[in-house]
This record gives C-alpha cells, sequence and structure tokens, in this order.
C-alpha cells in the first residue's frame, strides 16, 4: 500500500470513530433507489351539493272544473306569471330563517334550487336539512300568497315542526270566508268555514287548489266531510240541531 494509500485509510479510520452513531441514534440508510420529490398534501376539497324541488303541473280536470263555475277566473289563472310569486314566497321563507353555508333561489321552471359545499358527510346532512327546512317555508308561504291572491289577510306561524296558515277574507267583519291549513310531519288539515253556500264552498276550495298548483304546491285531498252550520244573522234558514266545531276562536279581531 503506498503512502497516499495509507493516508487515505488513516483518514477514512479517524471519520469512522467521529461518525460512529451514538447509543440509541439510527444512521440514515442509503441503500436502494431513492427519490425526492415535491410535493403538495391538499385539504379535503369541498363536493357540491344540489337539490331541487319540482313544481307539479296543474291538474287539467280541476282546470275544467274551475272553467265551468268562473271563466274569467280560469282564464287569469292560465296566463298568470308565477316567477316573481315564487321569489318573492322565497324571500320571506328566507326572512323567517337562520340560512348558512347555502344558495338558494327559484328557476325559471319555478322550481327551487339549492347549491352548496361540503367536506363531510356530516355537513352534507346539515345542507341537506337546511334545504328541507327551507323548502317547507317556502312551500306555506306559497300558499300565504295563494289565500292573498284571493283577497285573503293572512297569517303563518310555525311551532317547531308545525306550521300553521290562517285567512281570512280581506276587509269583512266576520263571520267571513276562513281558511286553515295545518300541517306536521307530514299530515296535513285543510279548513274551509263560512261560506254562505254549498255551492260558494265548492267554487273557492278548486280555486285554492287549482291557484296553490300552479305555484307549484299540490294538495291532495285524501277525504273529506262537508257540514252545514248555524244561518248566517238575518238569513232565513230551516233551523235544527246539529254540532258545529270551529277550527278556530270567534273571539279573534278583524
Amino acid at each position: 500500500m503506498c503512502q497516499v494509500d495509507n493516508i487515505l485509510y488513516l483518514w477514512y479510520q479517524i471519520a469512522s470513530i467521529f461518525n460512529k452513531p451514538k447509543k440509541g441514534e439510527v444512521m440514515p440508510c442509503n441503500i436502494g433507489y431513492k427519490s425526492i420529490a415535491r410535493v403538495q398534501i391538499p385539504a379535503p376539497q369541498p363536493q357540491t351539493f344540489k337539490a331541487k324541488a319540482d313544481a307539479p303541473k296543474i291538474d287539467a280536470d280541476l282546470l275544467a272544473k274551475l272553467g265551468s263555475e268562473d271563466e274569467e277566473f280560469s282564464e287569469w289563472l292560465t296566463e298568470l306569471n308565477t316567477e316573481p310569486l315564487l321569489k318573492e314566497a322565497l324571500k320571506r321563507a328566507l326572512s323567517k330563517l337562520s340560512i348558512k353555508g347555502i344558495e338558494l333561489s327559484v328557476n325559471d321552471k319555478g322550481e327551487l334550487e339549492a347549491k352548496g359545499s361540503y367536506v363531510d358527510a356530516k355537513e352534507k346532512k346539515n345542507l341537506s336539512e337546511t334545504f328541507s327546512r327551507v323548502s317547507e317555508r317556502w312551500q306555506f308561504e306559497i300558499l300565504g300568497i295563494v289565500a292573498e291572491l284571493l283577497d285573503y289577510e293572512v297569517k303563518i306561524t310555525q311551532n317547531g315542526d308545525e306550521f300553521i296558515l290562517e285567512a281570512e277574507e280581506e276587509g269583512k267583519s266576520h263571520p267571513c270566508d276562513y281558511i286553515k291549513i295545518t300541517k306536521k310531519d307530514g299530515d296535513a288539515t285543510v279548513v274551509f268555514e263560512h261560506f254562505k253556500s254549498r255551492k260558494a264552498l265548492e267554487v273557492e276550495t278548486a280555486k285554492f287548489l287549482s291557484l296553490a298548483q300552479k305555484l307549484g304546491v299540490k294538495i291532495v285531498i285524501r277525504e273529506s266531510t262537508t257540514s252545514e252550520g248555524d244561518p248566517f244573522p238575518g238569513e232565513n234558514r230551516h233551523t235544527h240541531d246539529h254540532h258545529h266545531h270551529h277550527g278556530h276562536s270567534h273571539n279573534h279581531k278583524h
């Protein structure tokens, strides 16, 4: 071994002593192939939440019945532009609710649309529940507008998941035409009350149902009963004993 080789060997031995790993220390391993790359670890990307509430078409038979009873109303209903009314209903609904993280609008088909973003299943569920809450309130605000178009004064109240709509003929003293809609847990009741004749009751019911359908709320009547109450003041009608249960108190103000 030449002198240069001896110097290099000695230097290697000295370096080995000073670079010897301490107890418990792991030396870097350089065996095999190795690659180094610059990477980015992104945060969970939000996914898009979309929902839509479809608007049903008006029932042809109901519209035909209305045409035979009130042709002028039927023609007005057919030509009615519902878009501004639906947007107004949404505006009223949103003013009553605290909504975050979701964008709601009414499209040109009269459907309620919702868009939002979420990063996990919990946030997606929250968005879905929010859409349901807005959709239910929007539906009742639409029914309120329906009643207003038929010249009723409207009051909507919400107690938890129970919605109540009360509507009375505008500018009339009691007794006057009265509508009450109650909905809770998927069950709903519609009461039309204080109409002067069975015919007037049937026509007003048809108008309300058809107008509601026109604005996207289809009310399906499962079963219905009609009863005759006391005569109006000054009305000459055969009286008989009966039980008449009202859907509201007669002590309210007009």
